[in-house]
């Protein structure tokens, strides 16, 4: 992290001429979700955990209402006025930054213009969210450079909005609450109707997380929106039947079951997806706790098989690296992590087992796919937090 930190800070110093006094540094990472696929958007639980795969953000304030954004990663700078935050869809990655000044200025908090440079190593569309990795980094360089008193939850809802209304995502609340919260070797459980969490220690520390990427650059932002709005013309469907229902987590497995036939067959799956994942979350929880490893590998997979049969988000890619992944020995558990229709895989593995996972990965896969892999090996992490300059 040291040569990446300076590496940022010199070309902030250099293209930007600010001052090494007045710069803050904010890293914040990605996330894999353990387990808990669409059910947040349905009001319902996740299992997700912080990853040191990051967007670090050095900046300074800059004495005008301009920010000034340049992304090592891309070799792009943006620029826009605080003054004028429209959503460009050709502005692309600069929309998340629009996106968080226009809420933070909209809660009251006074900011202004910065320049910054950021450097990111969660891999863009790889399902380990580089968005909320992005939003909450440059909220978080805000706080710390214009001495602003944000609650954690209220830095959480600033990003989530920035996504969901400002971009357009019709994305849950998971990502950018992780990208907070997180907390190293450690899962969040979240309920993502109260907003209540709670923190799980891994139940060892010989347990790796490992990311294995289809190299296929997951496309579910239609798809996302598409499974949303299911969701919702469900829960209007069977709120006919009982009107305090709110959302698909208000829907025992009993109601279901009494009442699917209502339900276009579509919707039926989306129904009993969720319905069932929501319990998987929580049995999830639960195995943690009482560190019943096997118990949360079975649970991972069963996920999985319900997001690719029921929730139709998986594809043969993700299915492949889950069907190697399983067979090899000291592996936990596998599924996909993140929107899905392409991105990644997470594993749970023993630590001395993670070449041997690896080795098989790379053997495997390319048979089945014609695609190589790429695997990411993961700690994780704690939240967006600052580092000294």
């Amino acid at each position: 992290m040291k040569n990446r930190k300076m590496k940022i800070v010199t070309y902030l110093k250099a293209k930007y001429k600010s001052e090494e006094s007045k710069i803050k540094i904010a890293v914040s990472p990605g996330r894999a979700n353990l387990i808990g696929g669409h059910t947040d958007y349905n009001m319902g639980f996740v299992l997700p955990c912080a990853l040191d795969k990051d967007t670090m953000l050095a900046a300074a304030p800059n004495q005008t209402d301009i920010v000034n954004l340049y992304s090592l990663n891309l070799k792009k700078s943006v620029s826009f006025s605080l003054k004028n935050l429209e959503f460009k869809a050709e502005d692309r990655w600069a929309n998340y930054a629009k996106g968080i000044c226009y809420y933070l200025m909209q809660a009251g908090y006074e900011i202004g213009g910065i320049d910054g440079v950021l450097h990111g190593t969660v891999p863009i569309g790889s399902g380990m969210s580089s968005s909320a990795a992005l939003e909450t980094s440059i909220g978080y360089v805000f706080q710390l450079l214009y001495n602003l008193d944000i609650p954690p939850l209220e830095l959480i809802k600033i990003a989530y909005r920035a996504e969901r209304e400002f971009v357009g995502v019709q994305c849950g609340i998971m990502d950018q609450y992780v990208s907070v919260a997180g907390e190293k070797n450690s899962v969040i459980f979240i309920d993502c109707r109260s907003l209540d969490y709670e923190v799980i220690k891994m139940p060892s520390e010989d347990i790796s997380v490992l990311i294995l990427h289809t190299n296929v650059k997951r496309a579910a932002g239609s798809a996302l929106n598409d499974r949303k709005n299911e969701c919702f013309d469900a829960v209007k469907i069977l709120q006919k039947h009982d009107s305090s229902i709110e959302a698909l987590r208000d829907v025992t497995p009993e109601f279901f079951e009494k009442y699917k036939g209502d339900l276009p067959h579509t919707l039926q799956k989306r129904v009993q997806h969720v319905i069932y994942e929501n319990q998987r979350v929580i049995d999830a929880k639960k195995a943690l706790q009482q560190g019943d490893l096997e118990l949360l590998g079975k649970l991972m997979l069963e996920s999985h098989q319900s997001l690719a049969d029921l929730y139709e988000v998986s594809s043969k890619e993700l299915d492949a690296m889950v069907k190697i992944s399983k067979e090899v020995p000291g592996v936990i558990g596998s599924r996909m992590t993140g929107a899905g229709l392409g991105g990644a895989v997470v594993s749970l593995v023993e630590k001395g087992k993670v070449d041997k996972l690896m080795n098989e990965v790379l053997l495997e896969y390319p048979k089945i796919t014609n695609k190589q892999p790429i695997a990411y090996y993961c700690s994780i992490s704690d939240g967006v937090r600052e580092v000294p300059v």
